[in-house]
């Protein structure tokens, strides 16, 4: 069996829709890129969620502000140059003046995004945290380049993998990711599991094969841990989008993920349509409840996220709880 690469209004390593798959090593084995454990500091002062995906338009004018800096990285060195261009690790964490996350693809600091699906993730993420928080926290989204359509499916399975470990790292307290595929993967559950221990929550795509995941599994959505979220996409009608993935004990939740409108490179904007929208919907309110209740773990902060959800008979059977996460907050 080949990787998929979701198709049907997703998209397919081009710009054609939403939800994309990742490409999924198959039982092949390889050597782990050792990744450095360090002192780095992180500040979590802010809300910080990083979005593993193809990148981010870092200078899109709805975006410029909530992109998150590697505090390492900034300011200047003891000879006096600016440590964002230096050339140098000064935080010491492996990666040379990652200011604002990094690229797995071309293994550098660049993490625009030529593809457009990650951006539009980051402004969907952006728009709800804005219209849901109740406090004065800001988002930061960290942009970490995981997917290239250039690339083999064991590349981006490992850039996927080396993705989280950044997230973990560098303290991230939510990690989004707009992706999937049908085979799993040992190293990335054991990235995730990894996350898990410093109580990093995960938001993923419950997929775009119309498939039930009770049976036919989809990772990571399908690894089942206690720090992550499995969202499916909801139409305007309040039902299941045709394309979206379900399952009555595999699906925690369901989002709007059909014709949602959101930031796309080169200050465009745009419609696309996927559990990726769906997921990063997710996101932006649980980065909400992270701002203002603060939740001493990622079970109450998963608590008050579904408090904010609604019961919709139009789930039953297709998601765990039967409950929609809408743009109204009861």
């Amino acid at each position: 069996m080949n990787a998929k690469f979701i198709t049907g209004g997703a998209l397919s390593k081009t710009l054609k829709g939403a939800a994309f798959s990742k490409s999924v090593f198959m039982g092949a084995s390889f050597m782990m890129v050792c990744l450095l454990t360090t002192s780095a500091k992180a500040v979590n002062e802010k809300v910080v969620v990083a979005v593993i995906d193809t990148g981010i338009d870092t200078e899109h004018k709805d975006l410029k502000k909530t992109i998150w800096i590697n505090v390492g990285e900034t300011g200047k060195d003891s000879q006096g140059r600016d440590k964002a261009t230096n050339g140098i690790d000064d935080d010491g964490n492996g990666y040379v003046d990652d200011v604002n996350g990094w690229n797995f693809v071309d293994n550098n600091n660049q993490v625009s995004d030529q593809e457009g699906h990650g951006t539009h993730i980051a402004g969907i993420i952006n728009t709800q945290f804005t219209q849901t928080k109740h406090g004065s926290a800001d988002l930061q989204l960290m942009a970490l380049k995981y997917y290239s359509p250039k690339l083999s499916n064991q590349m981006n399975i490992i850039n996927t993998i080396k993705a989280i470990h950044y997230a973990t790292m560098m303290k991230a307290q939510i990690v989004n990711y707009s992706a999937g595929g049908a085979m799993p993967e040992f190293y990335e559950l054991q990235a995730i599991q990894n996350a898990r221990k410093l109580g990093i929550m995960m938001v993923v795509a419950a997929g775009n094969e119309t498939e039930d995941t009770d049976v036919v599994r989809y990772y990571p959505a399908s690894y089942r841990l206690d720090n992550m979220i499995s969202v499916a996409a909801l139409s305007k009608d309040g039902g299941l989008t045709s394309f979206s993935n379900y399952g009555k004990n595999t699906v925690d939740i369901a989002a709007p993920g059909k014709l949602i409108y959101s930031t796309l490179p080169q200050n465009r904007y745009g419609f696309l349509s996927g559990t990726s929208q769906a997921t990063a919907f997710v996101t932006g309110h649980l980065a909400a409840v992270v701002a203002d209740k603060k939740p001493a773990n990622y079970k109450l902060a998963f608590e008050s996220l579904f408090k904010q959800a609604v019961y919709s008979p139009a789930l039953k059977g297709r998601t765990k709880f039967q409950m929609a996460l809408l743009n109204e907050i009861p």
